[in-house]
């Protein structure tokens, strides 16, 4: 990981000053999560990894039971359930949340920024993809490639797709 020395220290012992200030601080409760996650990637040690992980994806739990209506709080997690180990079955958590976010997008434009749909409706086909949900998986992708043409969110669902019509056969 790069980054400024020690910024992944300081940002840490932020937030948890934070969340001792206010234990229901919905922001604050999403960047633990997120920091939770990257401990778990970064970390050596399998156990560590599980515990983190295990960590991340309770502490975004509850920053969405908190707040539900939260789109930072919806978004961190829907990001982050995607790349969790898959033993912790947080794939229909991460489809749920994406499926949130094109539905807030869909009734209040100004919630969402455009440049980000690419990324959540391709990261929801993934979703559906990983679950096996294949059909899902091809209409949502297809909608990367119509309305996002020429991005690289377009380009990659078009691999999807067709690593998916290649099961398929």
């Amino acid at each position: 990981m790069q980054g400024e020395e020690g910024a992944f220290e300081k940002a840490d012992a932020s937030i948890k000053r934070l969340l001792k200030a206010d234990k229901k601080s919905v922001e604050g409760l999403s960047i633990s999560g997120s920091l939770l996650t990257i401990k778990a990637r970064t970390t050596g040690s399998l156990w560590r990894r599980i515990f983190y992980s295990y960590k991340a994806a309770k502490t975004l739990d509850k920053a969405v039971r908190l707040g539900p209506d939260n789109v930072s709080a919806r978004t961190i997690r829907a990001f982050t359930a995607l790349v969790l180990p898959g033993f912790l079955k947080r794939l229909r958590t991460a489809a749920g949340d994406f499926e949130y976010l094109i539905a807030i997008k869909s009734e209040d434009p100004e919630r969402l920024p455009d440049e980000m749909m690419p990324k959540v409706y391709l990261n929801l086909g993934l979703a559906y993809a990983k679950m096996g949900v294949y059909e899902r998986a091809r209409e949502v992708l297809s909608v990367v490639t119509a309305r996002f043409p020429g991005s690289r969110e377009s380009h990659r669902a078009q691999n999807l797709i067709a690593k998916i019509e290649q099961r398929s056969q």
